[in-house]
């Protein structure tokens, strides 16, 4: 059962990647249809932040209510129905109607994301094996492919709505299909647990929040920032900072992915060896290095290397964190719940700060920034070891 289970989750990671990077894809054909400006893409691309936070604070509810498996396929229904709300806006050039279309689709990531998690933090209590990492790598490679996927529909001339209602078709099957072979109430609060609910005292019920998991979040946030920054910011820092062109600067972009990807790909198997906090120690260590000579501006063969090296360092830390706010699966809910939207937070608010640092500063010394947050990641990182899961 785990194994039906852990490929369907796997499976659900990847298409999430996938339709995320399909519309990133058309981003600039969309911009000229609407006709808008930098500042106003800016606005109506916070429908998605406003949408995805919102998901992330109700898939706690969904969870608890229904559990996991009900939360990834109510999930499906929003990110359908904002895809295909997303493509009526491109057809018709609104402005209005393409922010609400991400509000939509933005919900239901938050809450596929938060789902599809907790799903994995109870395989991983199930199975004894690390498998996060390579879950979070299946939604980077989800998200090449959906880039590819994206280039070769604007070479073959395929509209913009055309290639999101087909996406929006691929992703509402594949997720409901995946879900077949996800047990029923994972994270479901049963009618036991409400009434040790009812009777718990104040102080009980805020067991749940205690400093490790305070720790976890503020790891989380970090590290997903770094990782956002990147995602963001490293083809226009390269061209920029290192004068490179256009097409060498998504080339060195898809050398930090190739990193994240073989990071995640590779750690499951060491951190069931060496542990958790070393690994992450490790990891920790290789993404201030490389970022730092990325700063440092030596050369470019050497800022190739720091990329991957960034990348590779940048891949554990998030899905260490959810893996550690599992442990206890009793809070494993509200746990992986508060990591992830702090993750999830700093991903799309840190990278438009960064931004604005770098109009300041330039974009190269507004790295530094992100070079703090690898430091305070690193002082957090004792708390992601192993504790003894209590049920």
């Amino acid at each position: 059962m785990e194994k039906k289970w852990y490929y369907a989750i796997l499976i659900i990671f990847t298409t999430c990647g996938f339709s995320f990077s399909s519309w990133i894809s058309r981003t600039p054909e969309l911009r000229d249809a609407l006709h808008a400006s930098a500042g106003t893409m800016g606005v109506i691309l916070l429908g998605l932040s406003m949408g995805s936070i919102l998901g992330l604070v109700l898939s706690n509810v969904f969870v608890r209510a229904r559990g996991g498996r009900f939360a990834i396929m109510t999930s499906a229904f929003f990110m359908f129905g904002g895809f295909l709300t997303l493509a009526t806006g491109a057809m018709v050039a609104s402005q209005i109607v393409v922010f609400v279309a991400l509000f939509i689709f933005g919900m239901g990531a938050g809450m596929c994301n938060v789902a599809m998690n907790l799903e994995g933090t109870e395989i991983e209590y199930r199975i004894k094996k690390t498998i996060l990492p390579v879950l979070h790598a299946a939604f980077s490679i989800g998200t090449l492919v959906g880039a590819g996927v994206g280039v070769l529909f604007i070479k073959l001339g395929v509209s913009v709505s055309a290639h999101l209602v087909i996406v929006a078709c691929l992703l509402f099957v594949i997720l409901m299909v995946s879900t077949r072979f996800v047990p029923a109430g994972i994270g479901k609060e049963s009618a036991a647990d409400k009434k040790a609910n009812a009777e718990e005292s104040a102080a009980d019920k805020r067991l749940w929040l205690n400093k490790r998991t305070v720790a976890l979040a503020i790891m989380g946030l970090c590290l997903a920032f770094v990782e956002g920054s990147a995602n963001d910011w490293i083809p226009l820092a390269m061209v920029d900072g290192y004068d490179v062109s256009h097409s060498l600067s998504t080339v060195i972009y898809g050398v930090f992915l190739a990193g994240m990807i073989s990071g995640r790909l590779v750690s499951g198997r060491l951190i069931d060896t060496y542990g958790r906090v070393l690994l992450l120690r490790v990891a920790v260590a290789f993404a201030a290095i490389g970022l730092l000579l990325v700063i440092l501006k030596i050369s470019v063969v050497v800022c190739v290397i720091a990329i991957f090296l960034w990348g590779a360092g940048a891949s554990l830390g998030f899905p260490m964190a959810i893996s550690a706010a599992g442990d206890e699966s009793q809070y494993a809910v509200k746990r992986v719940s508060l990591v992830t939207l702090a993750g999830y937070s700093a991903s799309l608010a840190g990278p438009p700060i960064l931004g604005f640092l770098a109009n300041s500063f330039g974009l190269l010394n507004a790295f530094i920034f992100v070079l703090v947050a690898i430091c305070v990641a690193g002082i957090f990182t004792g708390n992601v070891a192993k504790i003894k899961k209590t049920a």
